[in-house]
């Protein structure tokens, strides 16, 4: 009995330790339920933000408007819901799985403007990651060039110049119906025949959003 005890001991003593689970609020595949989660945690969030105004909020308030929206589509095996509106705004959520719990996207298009929201949902909760899709804009730039879409030197049409002088938003992000892959178009529109063209991915890899540009895979 004693042999059978240190045996027991033993083998628990060189287990690998057991990795924390999710709480139970960031378990699940549900793209309505974490949209419901998230609305209960903004209520919260939201008005303790409301007493600091010497932090940029912006990405939060975004999300409190993003999940207060009818939403027109509801993928949900596929943890993709979208709505469009008449003030030509358009919203897209869409959920991505990962061992710790899950990342919660929220984008919003409209009027030369990107809007975007990241929530990490873990063990420790709900946390903003407001970079989570950011590209500098040397990088914009870049992606822009790689597609072809930069005129050469001397010759009309769109410079890097002219895109560090944009006014509003130069990416646009379309969230996946299905798949870990975010899309990344153009977003300017002068002249017309830049705009909507495909200048590269953001993959959901090792639960972190990393840029691809067009041609070749994450690493």
């Amino acid at each position: 009995m004693m042999l059978l005890k240190a045996v027991v001991l033993l083998s628990l003593a060189s287990a690998p330790p057991a990795k924390p689970a999710a709480s139970a609020g960031c378990a699940t595949t549900n793209i309505e339920t974490a949209l419901q989660r998230l609305e209960a945690h903004l209520k919260t969030a939201v008005a303790s933000a409301s007493k600091d105004d010497s932090v940029d909020n912006s990405a939060m308030y975004f999300a409190e408007e993003a999940v207060g929206q009818t939403w027109t589509i509801r993928d949900v095996p596929n943890g993709y819901m979208a709505v469009g509106n008449d003030s030509f705004t358009a919203f897209e959520a869409a959920l991505f799985k990962n061992p710790e719990g899950y990342h919660l996207v929220l984008v919003g298009t409209g009027d030369s403007v990107i809007n975007t929201a990241v929530y990490r949902c873990d063990k420790s909760g709900w946390t903003l990651e407001k970079n989570a899709l950011e590209v500098p804009l040397d990088k914009a730039i870049q992606l822009y060039d790689n597609a072809g879409l930069i005129a050469p030197k001397g010759k009309p049409g769109l410079t890097r110049k002219d895109l560090k002088d944009w006014g509003g938003s130069i990416l646009a992000y379309h969230l996946p119906r299905k798949g870990r892959v975010i899309r990344i178009t153009s977003y300017v529109d002068e002249p017309d025949s830049a705009y909507g063209k495909e200048l590269g991915t953001l993959e959901y890899v090792q639960s972190k959003f990393q840029v691809v540009p067009l041609k070749t895979k994450a690493k």
